[in-house]
């Protein structure tokens, strides 16, 4: 859609921590003009493109910028959120699966200044779920199916002797809750977290991952069920070139999320 922005806003520093496969393209639509944006720093260990601006550590970040985009591993975003919101400032994070493993990031945002935006990442749906939500929701199950490729080095799979390369069929190579998934695929369950927050929990929210290698994409499914709905949506997404466990489409929904934020008149 074509959003609305009110005249003579103010232009707000963006910073970019984990400037990756996601983070760079987020950078990119940041460096070609984004309305009421500018990019001001990244934060990267190791950066592979040049995006002309300061790389700093993440409390350089925080302070310095308005709204900060994560695009981290899980195991990065407390320290990032730890300082984002001890400036005050917003964060728009990407990494679901961290609020699963890092329970603490929920308690500091309770207690915080600042305020954590979660996108929608590479699902669809999530608006439909956050409505019935307030109703009641009685199950909730998220399959996820992905190439072989998008599992390679897993440990949970290698402890369960599990050969990526040698699944030949469409096989269910995880069956559990959202808490659990998290856990053994802390890189591939973004999707599976974000349905959990909007809607039941982690506990609650059930499922399923197959690795395919009859296909191309990573596909989502989420059913979701309670007394006015049945909520049913699919999504299939181009894996990333750099990066096939993530998919480009959420470093759209990170743009997305900057756009809404800004506007005068938006759709959620």
């Amino acid at each position: 859609m074509k959003y609305v922005y009110p005249m003579n806003a103010n232009i707000e520093k963006v910073g970019i921590a984990g400037a990756g496969s996601l983070g760079g393209i987020v950078t990119n639509a940041l460096k070609n003009g984004l309305d009421g944006y500018k990019l001001h720093a990244i934060s990267d260990h190791a950066p592979k493109t040049d995006f002309g601006v300061p790389n700093v550590d993440f409390q350089t970040l925080a302070k310095e910028c308005d709204v900060i985009v994560e695009c981290l591993p899980a195991a990065a975003v407390p320290d990032l959120v730890k300082a984002v919101l001890g400036e005050g400032k917003t964060l728009i994070m990407i990494t679901a699966a961290a609020l699963v493993l890092f329970p603490e990031i929920q308690k500091m945002a309770s207690e915080g200044k600042g305020k954590i935006l979660v996108p929608s990442g590479a699902l669809s749906g999530l608006d439909a779920v956050t409505g019935l939500a307030t109703q009641t929701i009685t199950d909730a199950k998220i399959i996820s199916t992905k190439p072989p490729a998008g599992f390679k080095n897993n440990a949970y799979l290698s402890e369960k002797k599990i050969n990526i390369d040698d699944i030949k069929i469409p096989t269910m190579i995880f069956s559990g809750t959202v808490n659990e998934a998290a856990k053994h695929f802390p890189a591939n369950v973004n999707v599976a977290a974000s349905l959990a927050l909007a809607g039941i929990g982690f506990e609650k929210t059930r499922a399923e991952i197959w690795a395919d290698p009859t296909v191309k994409t990573n596909a989502h499914e989420i059913i979701v069920s309670g007394p006015s709905s049945v909520i049913r949506s699919k999504i299939e997404n181009t894996p990333d070139p750099v990066n096939p466990k993530s998919s480009m489409q959420a470093a759209y929904s990170i743009i997305a999320a900057l756009k809404k934020r800004r506007a005068n008149l938006t759709i959620f």
